[in-house]
């Protein structure tokens, strides 16, 4: 008997084969569509240094697709009032940098800057070989000195701040530059050593692995704390002594939590808005769940805002060790850089 006369028979064989390879087929369907998934923001992440501990992205295509930046400088004022800027370090040198190095948010990919206790690099992508050399040619008129090797592959470029001043760039994450046309990217720091180890980590692949952020789908802008950075950065211990007392009180009356292993939110088109938290296992996950989506509801003592006024929460899940609250965010409520500076209740540890 054939294998096609087993698979399309009725015999008791046949329907036994056809019945197992039917389950395999619905496992792998499953299996394929419960794999984590790889974003842009994930994918990006992979470009930074292991030891980052801080990430800020900012999605300027999806921004530009979505209408709510077409024309610059004409539309600060509305990335302001989305909240779409705090993530953001181009703002205030955007005009020098299209006008002197060819690029600006009006017309890149994406930007994420990755920040370590050693150091920071600045990386802006969406970049084609062309545009890459079209924008070296004008570091290079700028005053930028060229690398003697690996010009457009990886090779630092020196500026610096005298530099930049005259160019009336203030940010010294511009000092100093560097291409990698395969990634389609160009990095940017203010330490010529901590930007030669990050283009070695960017071209080698074996950077940051900070798989949080798949949580937050595609944002327009995120901001990302790695470790246990979300727990040191937005600590009640700055806060006054009766905001640290409110705070303990509302997270007992939440259920308690436990210490984060990471924290994400994003803002992405039509105000979706996505908060994720990582922890050690997933019964630490599971324990958080339902203390996370109480104090994403409460009152917020060291922000002095009532999170009701800034997002909604409409779904709460877990996944393994982590969780992920999302909703809306209110018009003009700040609630991505309300919920990632300062004292925050709902990054409580």
């Amino acid at each position: 008997m054939t294998v096609r006369h087993v698979l399309i028979g009725r015999t008791r064989r046949g329907l036994l084969v056809r019945g197992v390879a039917l389950a395999a087929a619905l496992a792998l369907v499953l299996a394929y569509a419960a794999w984590p998934r790889s974003t842009a923001l994930s994918r990006a992440t992979e470009l930074l240094p292991t030891a980052t501990e801080r990430v800020l992205w900012t999605d300027w295509a999806g921004i530009r697709e979505a209408g709510d930046c077409r024309a610059w400088p004409a539309c600060e004022g509305d990335l302001s009032d989305e909240d779409l800027d705090s993530s953001s370090v181009l703002i205030t040198s955007a005009d020098a940098l299209q006008q002197h190095f060819r690029w600006g948010p009006q017309s890149i990919g994406w930007e994420l800057l990755g920040q370590a206790t050693s150091g920071q690099v600045l990386v802006i992508g969406g970049l084609s070989d062309d545009r890459i050399d079209a924008i070296a040619r004008a570091y290079q008129e700028a005053g930028f000195t060229p690398p003697k090797d690996h010009r457009t592959d990886g090779g630092v470029w020196e500026g610096g701040a005298d530099l930049l001043s005259t160019l009336d760039i203030q940010e010294p994450l511009f000092s100093d530059v560097a291409f990698l046309p395969d990634r389609g990217v160009l990095l940017s720091s203010d330490s010529p050593a901590y930007l030669a180890d990050a283009v070695k980590t960017a071209r080698d692949g074996d950077g940051l692995d900070f798989a949080l952020v798949r949580r937050l789908g595609a944002p327009l802008a995120a901001v990302g704390l790695a470790g246990d950075r979300a727990c040191a950065e937005l600590s009640f211990a700055t806060a006054d002594s009766d905001a640290q007392a409110q705070a303990t009180q509302l997270v007992a009356d939440a259920g308690g939590v436990t210490p984060l292993a990471g924290y994400a939110v994003g803002l992405g088109a039509r105000r979706a808005w996505t908060a994720a938290f990582a922890f050690e296992n997933g019964d630490l996950a599971q324990h958080d769940l339902l203390p996370r989506r109480r104090l994403a509801v409460a009152d917020d003592p060291g922000q002095m805002v009532s999170y009701p006024d800034l997002f909604t929460v409409d779904d709460a899940e877990r996944d393994g060790s982590e969780v992920e609250l999302s909703g809306r965010a209110r018009p003009s409520a700040y609630a991505l850089s309300q919920v990632t500076q300062g004292p925050v209740l709902l990054a409580s540890c």
